[in-house]
């Protein structure tokens, strides 16, 4: 969504900001302009991966990313917390409440005896996960808890930080060189080999 289709589709009325004056309005569509220039790219590339590489669901989250951050600009200042985080939070639980909502599960079609029915092919998921559970393994054990506490158990930094015992500057820190560093585990030639 380019910032001026965000701007014109926030302004039309096609959503609910909240009434105020119109240099509010100025105020919360420059904020905004902001923030999509800013961030834009760092959602859309987080929800591509949480959709599974499914664009026009990925830019579908991203819309909505965008439309609660209008409903909640004031708030959205690096003095309250990162914004980058927020709105990947948003766009993370975007993902998740569809894929746990009953539509997502309208796809399944009847089919015709038990001779129709195949298994489900799962053993890229279970290569994947060794992979990545070996990769896991190779991480200092306060990155591997970080990562651990924020992904798997899906807490947020300072839960993570509360849970863990250490400020959530650390936290975040450990996640970001965890992250860096899975990644690097990940595109190693002898990760390749491990996973073939």
């Amino acid at each position: 969504m380019p910032a001026s289709n965000a701007t014109s589709q926030l302004s039309s009325g096609r959503s609910d900001p909240a009434p105020g004056p119109t240099t509010t309005s100025r105020a919360a569509e420059q904020r905004l302009l902001a923030i999509i220039g800013a961030h834009r790219r760092a959602v859309l590339a987080h929800a591509m991966l949480l959709t599974q590489g499914d664009l026009a669901w990925a830019e579908d989250i991203v819309q909505e990313t965008f439309l609660r951050a209008w409903r909640h600009w004031e708030r959205l200042t690096p003095d309250q917390g990162s914004v980058r985080g927020w709105l990947l939070r948003v766009a993370h639980n975007l993902v998740m409440d569809e894929y746990r909502s009953p539509r997502k599960r309208r796809c399944e079609l009847p089919l015709g005896s038990e001779e129709d029915i195949a298994g489900p092919e799962n053993t890229d998921q279970v290569l994947s996960a060794q992979v990545i559970q070996q990769a896991l393994g190779q991480l200092p054990p306060q990155h591997r808890e970080a990562l651990a506490a924020t992904y798997l158990c899906d807490q947020t930094a300072a839960q993570a930080a509360r849970r863990l015992g250490v400020p959530i500057g650390t936290v975040k820190s450990r996640v970001f060189y965890g992250l860096r560093m899975l990644r690097s585990i990940m595109q190693s030639p002898a990760a390749a080999l491990k996973a073939a």
